[in-house]
């Protein structure tokens, strides 16, 4: 049985102000009239009332574009190695306004980097961030969660789930830790009503509705048929399209290709080693020993990132790395559209 409360949306600003003395809150907020998962300082920079999706997504909180792995140090003796992760070790964050695709995102990123290779970096900052999710009201134009799986609703991944009902949020309660979160603020929750529960489920069936008025093939179905038309002459339609530029790898929460470089300080003796993201889009990407790019070809690396979230996942964590939040088909200056291709591929 899910344990809910109800917020009413008069006491957020208190709400989140009290999370603001303990903990470092990441939150919606609005910039030239779009929104950005941003740390936030004061309670009323959050906007919960926001539709759709952030521009950027949250795994840049969790895997940052550019970060300092360790600096080091040469002396006549030995060598010294300062790691940042220690820096992380004491991290309180508190995650709200994260859209249930964006949760989704983040148990695949987890698949990743707590699998055959743990990495602490992302690990400190996931274990020492709380997840305070914010459901769909409205599914925008290149929405496709519910075939993915991955939305408008969800039933795990989040420490508490919000709904907007109105003049107030339905809160599901989703782990000990949400549940101490509501319980140490119980003077502003109240309980929730049956009545708000069938609200609830009527503003998702309603999303869900309109998201599947556009089409979208069973997941299955998609898997076997990019198995089997993988030297399509599509794939060369859709490179001579692409741009390379790495926008859609950018702005996608599961995307993690990254690359790793020493930068050494003019005196030999110093230096960090940074982590930064990378696209496989870009024709450095398999540049290997000997100046040769194996990938070469643009229809080649447009035809990596699609297979990779339709079929290499699937193979490799047993996840299909696509969270359907259309960011990719937004943000393509050559309007490659993901759908299109899926729906290309199989025939629908």
């Amino acid at each position: 049985m899910i344990e809910v409360r109800s917020l009413l949306k008069d006491f957020t600003e208190e709400f989140i102000g009290r999370l603001l003395e303990n903990f470092q809150v990441i939150a919606p907020v609005r910039r030239n009239g779009r929104v950005f998962y941003e740390m936030i300082a004061n309670a009323h920079e959050a906007d919960l009332e926001y539709t759709g999706r952030s521009q950027l997504p949250p795994k840049r909180f969790f895997l940052p574009e550019k970060e300092v792995l360790f600096t080091y140090e040469i002396t006549t003796r030995d060598v010294f190695i300062y790691d940042r992760s220690e820096e992380l070790e004491g991290l309180k964050r508190i995650f709200i306004g994260i859209r249930p695709c964006d949760i989704h995102s983040l148990k695949i990123l987890d698949k990743i980097f707590f699998g055959k290779f743990n990495d602490p970096y992302y690990g400190l900052r996931r274990k020492n961030t709380l997840i305070l999710g914010l459901t769909c009201n409205v599914a925008l134009e290149y929405c496709f969660c519910v075939y993915m799986g991955s939305g408008p609703g969800i039933e795990n991944g989040f420490d508490l789930l919000l709904t907007d009902l109105g003049d107030y949020y339905l809160v599901e309660i989703g782990s000990d830790k949400g549940r101490r979160l509501v319980y140490h603020n119980i003077d502003l929750f109240r309980s929730a009503s049956p009545g708000d529960l069938e609200e609830r489920r009527r503003i998702l069936s309603k999303v869900e509705s309109d998201m599947k008025k556009e089409p979208f093939p069973d997941l299955d179905r998609l898997y076997k048929a990019m198995l089997k038309n993988f030297e399509a002459d599509m794939w060369n339609k859709y490179g001579e399209s692409c741009l390379a530029c790495g926008k859609c790898n950018f702005v996608c929460p599961t995307c993690i290709c990254f690359d790793v470089y020493d930068d050494p300080n003019l005196d030999l003796k110093s230096g960090k080693r940074v982590r930064v993201w990378d696209s496989c889009h870009f024709i450095s990407f398999t540049r290997v020993a000997g100046g040769l790019v194996f990938r070469k070809e643009r229809p080649s690396r447009v035809k990596q990132r699609v297979y990779h979230k339709y079929c290499y996942s699937v193979d490799e964590i047993e996840m299909f790395s696509c969270v359907g939040c259309g960011r990719c088909i937004e943000t393509c200056p050559a309007n490659i559209n993901i759908m299109e291709i899926a729906r290309e591929v199989t025939g629908l």
